[in-house]
């Protein structure tokens, strides 16, 4: 196969970096990933020199390859691919200025956008240039999840009624600048939005609220939601919360049993005869059905090559699902700004104003 140009921009921790995590499960990268598809990152930029100069160092990308400017490299490298893992603030104009530049397909970090219509620029661009953007929110591509929603669709624990879904972490460490778009919510929360989407389908409606524990402005420590699917599902989200520990969790309940995943482990649980009480029935936990195992960042950019080289190609983590889980989670915010007033989906593209929302510094 003819060689592709591929470029990185930004190798910080989930571009490179976190390959170095001797527990987390390899490939856990967008380089590892990249390389174990077979595909061979042939330019790279970074705005923190020393950072770049590590990742030359440790892949062996000649200096002339290397950029800080993502201009310049796009320019000069013409890349077929690029692979944005930036901060959510720089992600539409690098994705913008990639697929002008001729890029075939990019892969892009999640967020996609701290602002719905920088989103939709994105998603408009990519349409009028005829490149595809993959979105990575990884659990689309990660055989487990794949099968629960196998599981749901076929009934397996009945009709699906309510759904418990949680990212517990610290809180929000950062500047609340108005780039970084948010807090808990939507850089951990993201994937909890967009694996709701990828389990249910659309949203049509929710309340939503936040806290901080420590300001009376800037972006939220813990955030909580209520949502309804078109299928009339509810569901309870919650973001944050100051733990001392991590945990990303969704809890199914269907009328014959139920399903819980996160990482690292899914469980079924299937109705049966009551130990305890006569006439009753209780959950049991039972085998959970068999599946062939894969990796996420792998298979990720399997899906990518296969674009590249004009094979058939299903993209399974589009912009439009990039965006449709930012719009939830703009929607929570609006919601809590509005007392916790019920709003329903979709919402205007300048429906949403940040600064007012969260006190933010207009500077």
């Amino acid at each position: 196969m003819k060689k592709i140009s591929s470029a990185l921009i930004g190798c910080g921790r989930i571009g490179f970096i976190l390959e170095e995590d001797r527990l987390r499960k390899k490939p856990c990268t967008h380089f590892g990933g990249a390389s174990a598809a077979g595909i061979k990152i042939t330019s790279a930029c970074d705005i923190n020199p020393e950072r770049l100069a590590r990742f030359r160092d440790k892949t062996g990308i000649p200096d002339t390859s290397c950029y800080t400017d993502y201009n310049e490299l796009l320019q000069k490298e013409q890349p077929r691919l690029v692979i944005i893992t930036t901060w959510t603030e720089s992600h539409a104009p690098i994705a913008i200025a990639s697929i002008k530049s001729g890029a075939k397909v990019v892969v892009l970090e999640k967020p996609v956008s701290g602002s719905l219509k920088l989103a939709r620029q994105i998603a408009d661009t990519a349409a009028e240039y005829g490149c595809t953007v993959i979105v990575n929110h990884e659990r689309r591509f990660d055989s487990r999840y794949i099968k629960v929603r196998d599981m749901l669709q076929k009934g397996e624990i009945g009709r699906v009624l309510t759904v418990n879904a949680r990212i517990l972490t610290g809180g929000y460490r950062g500047q609340s600048l108005p780039g970084e778009g948010g807090g808990p919510l939507l850089h951990d929360g993201t994937h909890l939005a967009d694996i709701l989407r990828f389990f249910f389908g659309d949203f049509k409606s929710l309340r939503g609220e936040f806290s901080r524990f420590t300001r009376d402005s800037g972006y939220e420590d813990y955030a909580s939601a209520w949502l309804k699917t078109d299928s009339g599902i509810n569901v309870f989200l919650e973001a944050g919360g100051g733990r001392k520990y991590f945990l990303f969790e969704v809890e199914i309940w269907g009328t014959e049993g139920k399903i819980i995943i996160g990482n690292g482990y899914n469980r079924l649980y299937k109705n049966v005869s009551s130990q305890y009480y006569s006439g009753f029935r209780d959950l049991h936990e039972a085998e959970f059905p068999g599946f062939r195992e894969n990796n996420c960042f792998t298979e990720l950019y399997k899906n990518a090559k296969r674009q590249l080289y004009g094979k058939d190609f299903s993209n399974s983590s589009t912009i439009n699902d990039g965006y449709r889980a930012l719009e939830i989670i703009h929607a929570v915010y609006l919601s809590a700004y509005k007392s916790g007033k019920e709003l329903n989906l979709p919402l205007g593209e300048n429906s949403v104003n940040l600064h007012k929302i969260f006190s933010l510094n207009h500077k």
